[in-house]
C-alpha cells in the first residue's frame, strides 16, 4: 500500500513540475546572425572579454579578431566593478563586503543595424570580512569577483538567446 502511495505522489509532482514549465535550462542557442562575431571592448586584454569569447565559442559562434569578417558585433559599452562595504564591528572594522558588477553590452550587425538593443545586467555578491585573515578574505574576494563575472556573462548570453526569439 505505502508503495503505491509513493508511486501516485510521484506521478504528481512531475505532472505539476511539467504543468508549470519546468526544465533543465541548458546551454541557449544564439541568433544566426551571430555564427562569427567580433567582440569590441574598450580593454582588449581583459577577463571579461575571455569570458564572452568562451561563452560564445560554447554556444557554436567562432569569435574572430577581424571587424570587417564578422556577420555580428558583441559590443560591450560598459563594465563597473564596485565593492562597498555593508556593515562594520564596534571599532569600525569592515565586517561584510558586497561586490557589485554591472555590464552594459548591446549586438548590431557589421552596418550598425541592432540585433540586441542595449542591454544592463548588474549582479552583486556579499561577504563576510575577516580582520585576522587578510590574505585569504582578498583571495576570497578575487573568486567571487571571477564568478560573478562568469555568471553575469551567461545572463548576458541568455538575453541575446532571448532577444533572437
Amino acid at each position: 500500500m505505502r508503495s503505491v502511495v509513493r508511486i501516485q505522489i510521484l506521478v504528481l509532482v512531475i505532472a505539476v513540475l511539467t504543468a508549470c514549465g519546468f526544465h533543465l535550462r541548458g546551454d541557449s542557442d544564439l541568433p544566426e546572425a551571430m555564427a562569427v562575431t567580433y567582440i569590441q571592448v574598450k580593454k582588449p586584454f581583459d577577463t571579461l572579454n575571455d569570458d564572452f569569447r568562451d561563452a560564445l565559442e560554447g554556444r557554436g559562434a567562432r569569435v574572430t579578431e577581424t571587424r570587417d569578417e564578422a556577420t555580428a558585433i558583441l559590443r560591450i559599452l560598459g563594465n563597473r566593478d564596485e565593492k562597498d562595504v555593508l556593515t562594520v564591528d564596534i571599532g569600525g572594522k569592515v565586517q561584510e563586503i558586497l561586490i557589485r558588477q554591472t555590464i552594459r553590452f548591446d549586438v548590431v550587425t557589421p552596418d550598425n543595424q541592432p540585433l540586441v538593443e542595449k542591454q544592463t545586467v548588474t549582479l552583486s555578491r556579499d561577504f563576510v570580512f575577516n580582520k585576522d585573515d587578510i590574505l585569504a578574505k582578498e583571495r576570497e574576494a578575487d573568486l567571487i569577483s571571477t564568478e560573478l563575472q562568469r555568471d553575469i556573462v551567461n545572463m548576458a548570453m541568455l538575453r541575446i538567446a532571448a532577444a533572437s526569439r
